[in-house]
């Protein structure tokens, strides 16, 4: 959050891990208790927070364009539909999943199909004449505590009377030549993309950065490099409330540091990586996230990220109040034995299970400044990739020249363990390039969506990313 007034706060709603949590809570599977996998909720806390602080309607009025939505109902959209088909079999076999999602033949509903909430529209009105007292102490907590407990959960009413969003008057920030860039510390992305920034500001990029081909290939062979690296000390992070991180967080946002991984950085050949044994049971990718970017007319900015982490979250889902319940508890790190021994332990695993704790995630809301106003807003959705898609973004629109809509659109690279990921658009002469330099390519559409807004002198241009079907607020229709 960004005031006219220039300053800068987070707040951190992450959801954590329950009280009665344990590092090998999981053994070996959840499929018989998703409600293991469900974190206790803390978006609603957080939301409640900012409002008290930096809110001017009343806090009932905020819930009536969802209440209307929920109740009356929309067309389904690209990523609802894309979300439907891709757990279609979990649906169905759910009454309570395939009584909002199917249609009376118990088919699943399709792109331009209308759905309803209503039964989470009670519940919306319930948080809106109650507070969010209703959700954890109130009208709700029963029913949340009885269905979170008949699919394996281990919340309880203390776990949610006790969550507490956590307000920071600062943000991590950092300098990247004339722009100031503040985003969210640990456990969240913000120390990832300074490092990645850091790292590639010393190539000086440039609209010549991609000038020619030839400079493509180069420029993101470095990229993908660097993204590699940075994902190596990504996997170093955890919760700063549980987790002495503060030496990782410092070097991963120091220039000294990333001086030093870019001087080992090859331009002619992809190098391999030294932690491959980190991979294991740490984070995997999730479809469950949104993101919104925001310039205010008085020149206040806010940038949120929200997850359930997969879609449809855990699949657990009240048949009294419509909530689905997150799988956030996926994004800690589970222990895995080889000969005896926790491989995750050579890892330097900050990310584990413990009571309380927040677990590690990718999300990377960020507030660019020039010159003391907000120049960009931007964030992402993705799992791990939404760190590296919005470095993408930034360096797009900031210092490679692009418009706002062709740095969204522009097709992107992502790494994954032992692949480099780009999407089906992505010019063939600079991915024939990076396979010269031992780049393993594969295949991959839609990775991740971005959302950004941005200030060019007395105009606000926004860009909702088309892979999710998306448009900017206050277009009549999509612009593809």
């Amino acid at each position: 959050m960004f005031s006219p007034s220039g300053t800068v706060a987070t707040i951190n709603a992450r959801e954590t891990a329950p009280l009665s949590a344990s590092e090998n809570m999981f053994g070996d599977g959840t499929e018989k208790n998703p409600g293991l996998l469900i974190a206790v909720p803390g978006e609603l806390r957080g939301y409640e927070m900012a409002h008290n602080r930096s809110g001017r309607l009343p806090w009932k009025e905020l819930f009536e364009p969802s209440i209307k939505l929920a109740r009356d109902g929309f067309k389904i959209g690209k990523a609802l539909a894309k979300a439907i088909k891709a757990e279609e079999e979990k649906i169905k076999n759910d009454p309570v999943l395939c009584g909002v999602f199917c249609d009376l033949n118990k088919a699943i509903f399709k792109e331009n199909d209308c759905i309803r909430f209503p039964k989470l529209a009670a519940t919306y009105e319930k948080i809106a004449n109650y507070g969010i007292s209703a959700f954890y102490n109130g009208a709700l907590t029963d029913d949340i505590l009885k269905v979170t407990k008949a699919a394996g959960g281990i919340i309880t009413r203390e776990d949610l009377m006790n969550y507490t969003a956590e307000w920071q008057e600062y943000a991590l920030n950092f300098t990247v030549g004339k722009y100031i860039f503040h985003a969210p510390d640990a456990p969240f992305g913000g120390p990832v993309l300074a490092l990645i920034l850091n790292i590639l500001k010393g190539y000086s990029p440039s609209n010549c950065s991609v000038s020619t081909t030839e400079n493509k290939i180069l420029t993101y062979h470095r990229m993908i490099e660097t993204f590699r690296c940075a994902d190596e000390e990504r996997r170093k992070l955890g919760d700063p409330l549980d987790e002495n991180i503060t030496k990782i967080v410092k070097d991963m946002t120091s220039k000294s540091f990333a001086d030093n991984i870019r001087s080992k950085i090859k331009d002619d050949i992809k190098q391999e990586r030294c932690n491959e044994q980190c991979y294991d049971n740490c984070q995997v990718d999730d479809s469950g996230t949104s993101h919104l970017s925001i310039i205010g007319e008085d020149g206040s900015a806010v940038a949120v990220t929200s997850s359930i982490n997969d879609y449809f979250g855990s699949k657990v889902m009240s048949n009294l109040t419509g909530i689905i319940f997150n799988n956030q508890m996926n994004d800690f790190c589970k222990p895995k034995k080889e000969n005896g021994q926790d491989k995750n332990r050579s890892c330097e695993n900050n990310n584990l299970i413990k009571p309380g704790k927040r677990p590690l995630s990718s999300m990377c809301p960020t507030i660019i400044l020039h010159s003391g106003q907000v120049k960009m807003v931007v964030g992402g959705e993705g799992g791990t990739n939404i760190t590296t898609s919005v470095a993408q973004v930034i360096l797009n629109y900031l210092f490679f020249g692009y418009d706002l809509q062709k740095a969204v659109k522009e097709p992107r690279v992502q790494i994954t363990k032992n692949e480099t990921n780009v999407e089906k658009d992505f010019d063939k002469g600079v991915t024939d390039g990076l396979k010269k330099k031992n780049h393993s390519i594969c295949n991959n559409t839609e990775l991740t969506a971005v959302q950004a807004i941005v200030r060019e002198g007395d105009e606000v241009c926004a860009e909702s990313d088309y892979r999710k079907g998306g448009y900017p607020a206050g277009y009549p229709e999509p612009i593809l």
